[in-house]
């Protein structure tokens, strides 16, 4: 694909995100991904998107914030649509956590600050404040026992540091998403290997974090949606409902149909 010219923009407030009857699909795939979406998210809220595997969620969300250009229809953030500006202006502000993260072998300071938008990884005495909110919100316990150097600490047994578990990595990953300046944040169910209580924790302390920022949460665990200030429920790379929580299960539609199903998960 041919790397997407736009022109710079500053993005210094916080945007809104709209969709209008916007379709795509994969390269080389038959049928698309996704049809014929419209949505509008308005500045400061947060919305989740919900739906079973296959449903279009993460493809959704990379065209909210321009990661993807969509076939057709139209994705603007603000005034601009994603099409007509750079790389660079559009994930200016924009902070995101995919289900599909790196595990660099750096330390573990480093790791978290690498998301830095002046590009500074650095750990110092600055930044340590910094460091510490962010893995405190991603629920990370830095004990001495396992982080012998603390944020110095070696994250390869290749380089003679330590190893982590699959819930521990994600936390890391996490954290650099909340690390980063950010207008608009996207976590993209990078929760897998944590529990469904553990998971609600962290979404707790996402939203309220992001109070007036705008805010999208994509997971299949519907115990986490229940936060957003609405929930997009994706069926066939379709919009099937839109609404809060008590709004959903009184459609008795998917949502409540999808929700009553993990019902054991939050008793």
């Amino acid at each position: 694909m041919p790397e997407r010219q736009g022109e710079d923009i500053e993005r210094n407030e916080v945007d809104g995100i709209t969709l209008r009857k916007v379709s795509f699909k994969y390269p080389g795939a038959e049928k698309e991904a996704l049809s014929n979406i419209s949505l509008q998210v308005q500045p400061g809220e947060t919305i989740a998107i919900v739906g079973e595997n296959g449903a279009g969620k993460s493809t959704l969300v990379k065209l909210m914030i321009g990661l993807f250009s969509p076939s057709s229809g139209s994705v603007t953030l603000g005034k601009v649509e994603t099409t007509k500006v750079s790389r660079k202006s559009l994930y200016k502000n924009v902070s995101a956590v995919f289900q599909n993260y790196q595990r660099y072998k750096m330390t573990l300071g480093e790791k978290v600050a690498i998301s830095d938008s002046k590009g500074n990884s650095e750990v110092n005495k600055d930044n340590k404040e910094k460091l510490s909110s962010a893995l405190n919100k991603a629920d990370l316990n830095i004990d001495e026992e396992k982080f012998k150097d603390s944020y110095d600490t070696m994250l390869s047994r290749e380089f003679d540091g330590i190893d982590l578990s699959g819930g521990q990595w994600q936390r890391i990953a996490i954290a650099r998403g909340f690390y980063r300046s950010y207008h608009t944040i996207v976590l993209d169910e990078p929760t897998a290997a944590i529990d469904p209580i553990e998971e609600t924790k962290i979404y707790n302390k996402f939203v309220d974090m992001s109070k007036g920022k705008t805010a999208i949460i994509v997971t299949h665990r519907l115990g986490s949606a229940k936060i957003a200030d609405r929930i997009v429920v994706l069926d066939n790379g379709g919009i099937s409902e839109i609404g809060t929580h008590e709004e959903l299960m009184s459609k008795n539609g998917k949502y409540a149909e999808m929700y009553r199903a993990q019902g054991k998960w939050y008793d």
